[in-house]
């Protein structure tokens, strides 16, 4: 059956909403405003103590970084100071200790039972021996510089110079060729030249010696190279070798 309204539209009975619209207006709406309100209090609460924490966390990071330089800074000084340390230690135990060197020496000179005769006329040291690492001639094994020294044995004849030359080397070095033993004053050292002697005239010295017959002798000795090693020699430097006489 089909209803028809003949009344006019003022007169007619005005017409409600419907539910689902009217709900959906409302679910729309509440929807807007809790985003809005999640989004006020996300950009300008969390997010305002997030940029507060980044910020304080950035402050961390630069002062750890500055620490970091720090310590890295001193590690690589405490690193320094021990290898120079290190080197330190190592030249002790290999230095010479030339003012027991020299009592040695001059003991075997002026020995009292000796059988020879000598004066001591030259001496010559390299400086510096603990740092120094000369490479040696042809080939030859580094050793730590050379010493040489000359002087003179006297005598009563010519004939007595051999004899004389020998017991001042083996005196010197303890003959380890024959004896298998080293004198005290010759274990520093990796070689020593042969013994020579040359009887001079009295006229070319200005030495006055007795007995009256002088036989001049020289000797090279080579030093045993010290046991650096490369940190001990970057640590340290190189000096110069030069001569003491």
């Amino acid at each position: 059956m089909i209803q028809v309204n003949l009344l006019p539209p003022e007169h007619r009975r005005a017409s409600g909403t419907p539910v689902a619209r009217f709900v959906a207006i409302v679910a729309g709406a509440v929807l807007v405003v809790g985003a809005s309100c999640a989004y006020a209090y996300t950009h300008f609460v969390q997010l305002a103590n997030v940029r507060e924490v980044r910020a304080m966390r950035e402050e961390t990071v630069v002062s750890k970084e500055v620490q970091k330089e720090r310590s890295l800074a001193l590690q690589r000084e405490i690193e320094e100071f021990q290898q120079r340390r290190r080197a330190i230690q190592t030249i002790n135990r290999n230095r010479v200790l030339w003012s027991k060197k020299l009592d040695q020496f001059f003991e075997v000179v002026a020995g009292r039972d000796a059988a020879y005769a000598a004066w001591l006329d030259e001496l010559e040291a390299p400086t510096l021996l603990a740092v120094n690492r000369r490479p040696g001639a042809l080939g030859a094994p580094a050793d730590g510089g050379q010493v040489r020294f000359s002087g003179f044995l006297a005598m009563e004849t010519p004939n007595e110079g051999p004899a004389q030359s020998s017991a001042f080397y083996r005196a010197i070095t303890g003959d380890p060729d024959t004896t298998r033993h080293t004198s005290e004053f010759f274990q520093d050292f990796v070689s020593i030249s042969n013994p020579t002697i040359e009887i001079i005239d009295r006229q070319r010295t200005q030495t006055t010696l007795t007995p009256p017959v002088v036989g001049a002798y020289k000797y090279e000795l080579r030093l045993k190279a010290p046991a650096l090693g490369d940190a001990a020699t970057k640590s340290l430097g190189t000096a110069p070798q030069g001569a003491t006489k």
